[in-house]
């Protein structure tokens, strides 16, 4: 974990109830937390704790994994692979990359394919390319923002904010790019198609 010099170095400092405020955190599971690694502790003033921006940044991630249904256990490895000295900018990133493009998380694909007459195996199949594929895209699209995008932001000195909108504004975009994409194919293959029926009937 970053230590206290470095999360007070990075920017104010805040109560436990300005903690939890900021975060929508409670208190008793800021330290719950606390207690399994996956913050920091707080900066001790006499006998006051006070948090800073990695707390923050390490307590939206959490929350945001809870939200993507990951257990305990798989926060805790989550966060084990996050290098101790990133910063709150570093960890942006991984918030930011797993936040939904809409607020819609619960699409019920298999529901939605079986209530237009399609059975139910064919509905988890075509759930399971979708699954499988964004999980690819999101995968590749990582890498490159870890790899490409992350250390030119860095050294022109953006902060986690300009990052988040950044990716916010970079979902739209791969959303877009994706339909386009699956669109151009679906129309070449059923050209391929017609032109492997015309040519079977010559």
């Amino acid at each position: 974990m970053t230590t206290e010099a470095g999360s007070e170095q990075e920017g104010e400092l805040l109560t436990l109830d300005e903690l939890t405020e900021r975060t929508g955190v409670s208190a008793r599971n800021v330290r719950f937390y606390a207690s399994r690694g996956l913050v920091p502790s707080p900066v001790r003033r006499g006998r006051s704790g006070y948090y800073g921006p990695d707390h923050v940044a390490r307590l939206e991630l959490v929350r945001e994994l809870q939200g993507h249904g990951f257990t305990l256990s798989a926060i805790e490895k989550y966060v084990e692979a996050i290098p101790e000295s990133a910063s709150p900018s570093d960890i942006a990133r991984h918030l930011s990359l797993l936040t939904p493009v809409t607020g819609d998380r619960d699409v019920d694909v298999p529901g939605g394919l079986s209530g237009m007459g399609i059975s139910p195996e064919a509905a988890e199949a075509v759930a399971e390319v979708y699954a499988e594929h964004g999980r690819q895209v999101a995968h590749e699209l990582s890498e490159i923002v870890r790899t490409m995008v992350w250390p030119q932001f860095r050294e022109a000195g953006y902060t986690a904010e300009q990052l988040r909108e950044f990716i916010h504004r970079l979902k739209p975009l791969t959303i877009a790019g994706l339909v386009t994409a699956y669109e151009q194919a679906i129309d070449e293959s059923a050209a391929e198609s017609a032109d492997r029926r015309t040519t079977t009937r010559g």
